[in-house]
């Protein structure tokens, strides 16, 4: 074993001389190209059946599929501006239904309450020489409400019957004087007027209206009905 290794030592440098010398052939490479094309797919063999049966049938899926798109973008973009079935009318019909049953109550946006209060409401003749009335008119705005006045009368309670006649006018026993006056109601507060009005001249079981009024301003004007009894 011993010779043959130092056999081996000896002619290494001899194999590679030979290499190198002058007019020696080189060992040629291996060519790479075999090994990729070992492994390369080739094409299909287009006179085969299989592959005539294979392409028929993906021209059939993609047309199928072409077909199927453009009808799918007919119905969801219609070609036609402000069709039925354009996306915005579809919207708008959409909200239309679903709001048609709701109801929305108009906001109420009076400048001024009015409010008269009559106690007891319900009475009876016999026990009830007069009733007190409470007359009120509220500011509902945020700007200050000015009220003038040519005498010192400032409201007036009227007591009509069925038939509209008036009965008892509450200004007819108190004498204004012409005096010039002014009354200012603030923002988001009231006025309010304290009084009786006498049921001497109402007859039991039938209806009576009355109504309080600022004076020279109708708008203020609020009236209940009441039904004395025996």
């Amino acid at each position: 074993m011993r010779y043959v290794v130092t056999l081996l030592a000896l002619l290494a440098p001899t194999v590679v001389f030979a290499q190198t010398a002058p007019g020696a052939k080189p060992t040629p490479r291996p060519d790479m190209r075999q090994g990729v094309e070992a492994f390369a797919l080739r094409p299909p063999d287009e006179g085969s059946p299989f592959f005539t049966d294979r392409e028929a049938a993906k021209a059939a899926l993609d047309q199928g599929t072409v077909q199927h798109t453009e009808q799918d973008a007919v119905a969801i973009y219609p070609r036609v501006k402000n069709s039925p079935d354009s996306a915005s009318a579809m919207f708008t019909k959409f909200f239309t239904e679903m709001f048609a049953s709701v109801k929305f109550k108009a906001l109420r946006n009076e400048k001024t309450t009015e409010k008269l209060q009559l106690e007891p409401p319900h009475f009876s003749l016999s026990k009830q020489k007069d009733i007190d009335a409470t007359y009120t008119v509220r500011n509902n705005t945020r700007k200050l409400i000015r009220l003038d006045f040519s005498t010192t009368q400032r409201i007036d309670l009227i007591t009509t019957d069925a038939s509209g006649k008036v009965v008892d006018r509450w200004s007819d026993d108190r004498a204004a004087q012409p005096q010039e006056g002014i009354i200012i109601i603030n923002p988001k507060e009231r006025i309010q007027y304290d009084e009786k009005i006498p049921t001497r001249e109402m007859k039991p079981a039938e209806s009576y209206t009355i109504q309080s009024e600022v004076t020279g301003y109708p708008d203020y004007t609020v009236s209940k009905t009441v039904v004395p009894s025996p």
